[in-house]
């Protein structure tokens, strides 16, 4: 017997400028089909994203009350120093005085972000004011030793919110560590990239409780004018203390729990508000096209709300 031909299927011939346009169509729905579902996607989160972003407003808008925009600031220092010389090798006292309210005056001409000490701060801040110095190591620094700042804070009355004393001494250099140290560093030094000094710095008035008043100028003395001071400055530094600590240390944590805190908070609050209004409860669709109040009458007695 004869063994049945297979048969050959031959597949109709493919023209390829056809095979191009489906491909381009392709290509060309991509951009259509991603646009859609972007905006399925936000019809679906755009009431979620809209809480979430007042309930960050409202933090932000809680931390710039609470947290000052600047935790510590420093202010220039000039000494003013006896007339005469032979009283300047008598060691009297140098005296400075600093105005807040002029410094801030120039920060703001300057474009840098300060803090109003004058005006007064939310009850239970605290500030630490202290004094650096920028000090030569000079054969007279030396021989001075150590010496005492005296810091006193005023009020805008006039009053003392504060005073302070501390003493201050340069650290030691015996002779030896003295040469070594300016063996090693005489290329940068020859180049004017590093001196041989010191910075020093002390906490002399720790203010518990800020003045109602706010703060109004310091003054600054030391007990010896043989002192030579390259620079001298005031530094004020804010204390924090409990929920503005973490808040500004903890930012983001606390930006996180903040903002879900008071969406939820808003959420309850609108279902307050439409309950009391309409004498319903609202409910999110599924397909993400609003919000529609259910009376329980029906499909025609659900009224849109937005």
């Amino acid at each position: 017997p004869s063994r049945p031909r297979r048969m050959i299927k031959q597949e109709p011939e493919v023209d390829p400028a056809d095979a191009i346009s489906d491909w381009f169509q392709t290509v060309m729905m991509w951009p259509l089909q991603f646009l859609m579902f972007s905006l399925r996607l936000i019809g679906r989160f755009s009431k979620l994203a809209v809480l979430l972003s007042m309930g960050a407003l409202i933090y932000h808008q809680i931390y710039v009350c609470l947290v000052p925009p600047s935790l510590s600031e420093s202010h220039a220092v000039n000494f003013v120093y006896p007339a005469e010389s032979d009283q300047r090798k008598g060691g009297l006292p140098a005296n400075a005085s600093v105005d807040f309210a002029f410094q801030r005056q120039l920060m703001v001409r300057e474009g840098r972000r300060g803090m109003d000490w004058s005006s007064g701060q939310n009850s239970g801040s605290s500030l630490d004011v202290g004094v650096s110095f920028v000090l030569p190591e000079s054969d007279v620094n030396r021989d001075v030793s150590t010496f005492m700042v005296h810091v006193e804070v005023f009020d805008k009355q006039g009053k003392i919110s504060g005073r302070g004393s501390r003493s201050v001494v340069m650290r030691h250099k015996s002779w030896l560590l003295q040469l070594m140290t300016t063996v090693a560093w005489s290329i940068p030094m020859l180049l004017h990239l590093t001196e041989e000094q010191q910075t020093l710095k002390t906490t002399v008035v720790q203010l518990v409780s800020f003045p109602t008043s706010g703060l109004h100028s310091a003054t600054v003395s030391i007990s010896d004018s043989r002192l030579q001071v390259y620079n001298a400055y005031i530094d004020i530094t804010f204390v924090l203390v409990g929920f503005r600590y973490y808040m500004y240390h903890w930012y983001f944590t606390c930006l996180f729990f903040g903002t879900l805190v008071i969406s939820n908070i808003l959420l309850a609050f609108l279902r307050w508000a439409v309950r009391r209004l309409f004498g319903t409860d609202f409910v999110t669709e599924e397909d993400g096209c609003g919000v529609t109040l259910e009376t329980g009458g029906g499909p025609e007695a659900s009224m849109g709300v937005f």
